[in-house]
């Protein structure tokens, strides 16, 4: 199967494109700016806004689905990075959504966030944004409907909660624990009482890999999934668990700073991916 996949250099995107190498004949879409010795596929699409050639390279290659992992994530927006939020949550995605309809595509499965859906109840369906980031997130599923109510191609979305592995780069939990518990800082924390759904990277990929399956064969789908570890966790429980797992002690201020406005103290777990 001929599958794109954007978001190529990105933590999801490197364990994803290595899983499915071996099955599928792995495209990435990058941008100018990549390196691209990163990306784990030696078939890439440089696109440089040009829509009509991104187009014609998606039916030349006979790419059957689109995997579409690219998003800029900022927890708290500043005003000058609104526009780059929008370039890269809904432009992005819209011009790779009207590339692969000129070129027939079958499938597109997008990336979401539970962060589309705040303080709501745990089934609830009801869009409400935890921050500009998941609304951006929703604008681009919006623009979609546009898309496959005027074509046949199939899209469904997959709403991740907290991602983690080895060789994660990004400046997460874990990450964070690491560092204060090798260098003994104390670190200033909000209580400590939000509930966390930590998801392992290997489910991740073995979640995009049962969906693009399940498009692949025609299979019905929901319009969403959600990615769930089917376990929640306390951010004081993650932490006295990794204290254990580790033999270290770890020093934190709890309440030490407040929560983030709109906190999430329960997650989303909406309509879960089944694996």
């Amino acid at each position: 199967m001929n599958i794109l996949i954007t978001g190529a250099t990105g933590f999801v995107g490197t364990n994803l494109i290595r899983e499915m190498n071996p099955l599928h004949t792995i495209h990435a879409l990058v941008r100018p700016s990549t390196v691209l010795s990163k990306v784990n596929t030696g078939r890439v699409f440089v696109f440089e806004d040009n829509i009509d050639a991104l187009s014609t390279y998606i039916k030349t290659n006979g790419i059957e689905g689109i995997i579409h992992l690219a998003s800029l994530y900022i927890a708290e927006h500043k005003p000058d990075q609104i526009k780059d939020l929008v370039l890269s949550n809904v432009y992005l995605g819209t011009a790779v959504l009207e590339a692969s309809v000129k070129a027939n595509v079958k499938w597109f499965i997008n990336t979401g966030t539970i962060w589309q859906n705040f303080n709501v109840p745990p089934l609830s369906m009801e869009y409400c944004p935890v921050n500009l980031y998941a609304a951006s997130k929703q604008a681009f599923v919006d623009m979609a409907k546009y898309y496959t109510e005027t074509s046949d191609l199939k899209f469904c979305t997959l709403k991740l909660c907290d991602t983690y592995g080895p060789g994660d780069p990004r400046k997460k939990l874990y990450a964070l624990l690491e560092r204060i518990a090798q260098t003994g800082e104390t670190l200033q924390m909000s209580p400590g009482e939000q509930k966390l759904d930590m998801i392992p990277i290997s489910q991740v990929v073995s979640g995009f890999c049962l969906l693009a399956k399940k498009m692949s064969a025609g299979e019905h789908t929901e319009k969403e999934y959600v990615l769930t570890s089917g376990k929640q966790l306390t951010l004081k429980e993650i932490a006295a668990i990794y204290e254990k797992e580790h033999n270290v002690q770890l020093h934190i201020e709890w309440g030490g700073r407040p929560y983030r406005s709109r906190e999430v103290m329960n997650p989303y777990i909406g309509n879960p991916l089944n694996q």
